[in-house]
């Protein structure tokens, strides 16, 4: 007995609603088979939970084992092929969406679940309590580091990008004391510069963290805390997601040790700006 039959067979005794599901089963069977429960209940004129009703008072566990039997059915048919090949080119580019999506979000859960909670509260607190901020990276890592240091120079006062130029390295490294801390984003090989940069200030006893998409080979880690997200090699563009993603949770843990004050300082912040601009407009 075909699954139809089996509908066709039980109608009697299922609801009205139940019923309108039952008919465009019958009628649809492709679209059953290929679309989620939230889409065939609109598509019916009925609610999601009348569908996973309907499913159940056809014995089935669940909406999912309707789809496997219709899609047994269509293949017995030799239909499935065919639908397949009318798949609309906005249904592909919704399902193409929809996977960048599920990346995006495996690199995040991998990310934050592979983390240290322990490290991830001393970074908060170091940015929380540091005099100075110091935000380096340089090359791949720039667009992260200036991303950071927009957010918290909004924030709070003494945050400062380490720029790729001699000069500024320069001028920023004699600006650093046990008081500051160096904020590092290392997502690719670690060039002299940075090596320089990291070992000069290490030695005036400033704070260290840093972010990288890798831990270090053949050397000792200069910082105190490392944050390491899943390699720019393996992850791509999703790997950079995930660094944004754990920098925005930096920021707003930073905030969250005293909201009010860092409130009252982006407020103020706003507000200069704002004054500024009317100056320049007049």
């Amino acid at each position: 007995m075909s699954i139809c039959d089996d509908i066709k067979r039980k109608y009697v005794r299922l609801s009205k609603g139940q019923r309108k599901v039952a008919q465009f089963v019958i009628d649809n069977p492709t679209v059953i088979a290929t679309q989620i429960a939230s889409e065939v209940g609109r598509l019916a004129d009925v609610s999601e939970s009348t569908v996973i009703r309907f499913c159940y008072a056809m014995d089935y566990s669940g909406f999912s084992e309707l789809q496997d039997k219709l899609r047994a059915y269509l293949i017995d048919k030799g239909e499935i092929a065919a639908e397949k090949k009318q798949i609309s080119t906005k249904r592909l580019k919704n399902q193409f969406g929809a996977e960048i999506v599920k990346q995006d979000i495996a690199g995040i859960s991998k990310t934050f679940n592979e983390l240290n909670e322990q490290d991830i509260q001393e970074v908060i607190l170091e940015l929380h309590h540091s005099n100075r901020i110091h935000i380096l990276g340089f090359r791949q890592s720039a667009p992260a580091a200036f991303w950071m240091y927009n957010n918290l120079s909004m924030l709070r006062e003494q945050v400062f990008f380490v720029q790729h130029e001699a000069e500024t390295i320069a001028q920023q490294l004699a600006m650093m004391d046990e008081d500051s801390l160096l904020f590092v984003i290392s997502l690719d090989d670690e060039y002299e510069d940075v090596l320089t940069t990291v070992e000069i200030a290490k030695r005036k006893n400033v704070k260290i963290v840093a972010i990288r998409d890798k831990a270090l080979k053949n050397r000792v880690e200069p910082a105190k805390s490392v944050l390491l997200v899943p390699s720019a090699q393996e992850g791509g563009a999703t790997c950079t997601i995930a660094i944004f993603s754990l920098l925005h949770l930096l920021v707003e843990a930073m905030v969250n040790q005293n909201p009010q004050h860092y409130h009252a300082f982006r407020q103020k912040n706003e507000w200069t700006t704002a004054d500024s601009n009317l100056i320049a407009i007049g």
